[in-house]
């Protein structure tokens, strides 16, 4: 059976994008919604495997429509891809179970974002086996120093002196 994805976004230019991308890489179901109220009717009637999330949409922004799609389908991993990415808005997202938020600029993040959502146990490996990885090997031969450049011009012999000591006569 395909893995579903919903994609909920006002903005269809963006949905049928990420639609387009997300189709060309795996087999998987794309269900679109254009607002916060129907990505949660949605939600519930088709069971999506992830559920990718714009903030601010009519009717329901992400946020309510995150609450009420975690309270419905406990366990569903919701991401939210916004334009007003801030501090914040990630604390208030983890409260409303978002378990990730992107900038919509930052688009070559989104793939990997779903991926890791749908198979969390391949990404936690991935994850242990880069911190279980041994440390870099530093070498510890002492560099050589380079001479540090003079900032003065070296002074040519047949120069005469720039200034003359006090005490010649």
């Amino acid at each position: 059976m395909l893995q579903r994805i919903l994609i909920a976004d006002d903005n269809p230019t963006f949905r049928q994008a990420l639609r387009h991308l997300l189709e060309g890489v795996e087999p998987w179901e794309i269900i679109e919604a254009q607002d916060g109220l129907e990505a949660v009717t949605k939600s519930v009637e088709a069971r999506p495997d992830v559920i990718l999330l714009d903030l601010a949409m009519p009717g329901k922004d992400g946020l309510g429509a995150a609450r009420e799609i975690s309270q419905l389908l406990p366990g569903t991993p919701i991401l939210m891809c916004t334009m007003h990415l801030s501090a914040q808005l990630e604390t208030e997202a983890q409260k409303s179970g978002i378990q990730k938020v992107l900038s919509k600029t930052e688009s070559s993040l989104i793939l990997p974002a779903i991926r890791q959502l749908l198979n969390p146990d391949t990404s936690s490996l991935q994850d242990s086996a880069l911190q279980t990885a041994p440390p870099p090997v530093v070498d510890p031969t002492p560099v050589a120093a380079s001479p540090i450049p003079s900032t003065q011009p070296e002074a040519d012999p047949t120069d005469p002196p720039a200034s003359l000591p006090k005490n010649v006569a």
